[in-house]
């Protein structure tokens, strides 16, 4: 049985946009996952690499999965790998980073991986998109709508860069 999950890209090296339309496609090609819905493509200032570094673009993927959170975690790093990503794990500028906010209601702590995100609810860069989807989503672990930890301000940290949200792809 499919799980819904949620896939947050980002870029902040390289031609941004491409990248994540390059994650996309090959999102397309995981086996077992179904793409349901894109959110826009956002701009945010980078976080935690740097007073140099450029600014992010993040987009939001749900999709229905039907294997395990580990081999998705596999395909997602494969996809990193393949679009140049180095350095995983270090707060570096990246080509392309690719992360499992939620896995349905799973909730996952093993040492490769935490879902949902365990930094979810302090990113507004994930919670927009992810909002922009699904504007009554819950967090599997306080039950709570994610929409209650995203201020007004931290939203208008983020900007849309292009507005294109596609369900049922």
């Amino acid at each position: 049985m499919a799980e819904t999950v949620a896939i947050l890209m980002g870029s902040n090296m390289g031609d941004r946009e491409k990248n994540l339309a390059g994650a996309l496609t090959r999102l397309e090609t995981v086996e077992g996952l179904e793409i349901v819905a894109t959110s826009g493509v956002y701009l945010s200032e980078a976080t935690d690499l740097g007073d140099q570094a450029p600014a992010v673009m993040n987009q939001v993927v749900m999709a229905d999965y039907r294997f395990s959170p580990a081999e998705l975690l596999n395909a997602l790093e494969l996809i990193e790998k393949n679009l140049g990503r180095t350095g995983k794990g270090k707060k570096l500028p990246r080509t392309i980073d690719l992360d499992i906010l939620l896995f349905g209601r799973q909730i996952v702590e093993t040492e490769r991986l935490s879902i949902p995100h365990r930094e979810l609810l302090n990113r507004p860069f994930a919670m927009v998109p992810l909002l922009q989807i699904e504007p009554d989503i819950k967090h599997p672990v306080t039950g709570t709508p994610v929409a209650e930890s995203l201020s007004e301000e931290d939203a208008h940290e983020v900007m849309l860069y292009k507005d294109h949200v596609a369900g049922n792809l």
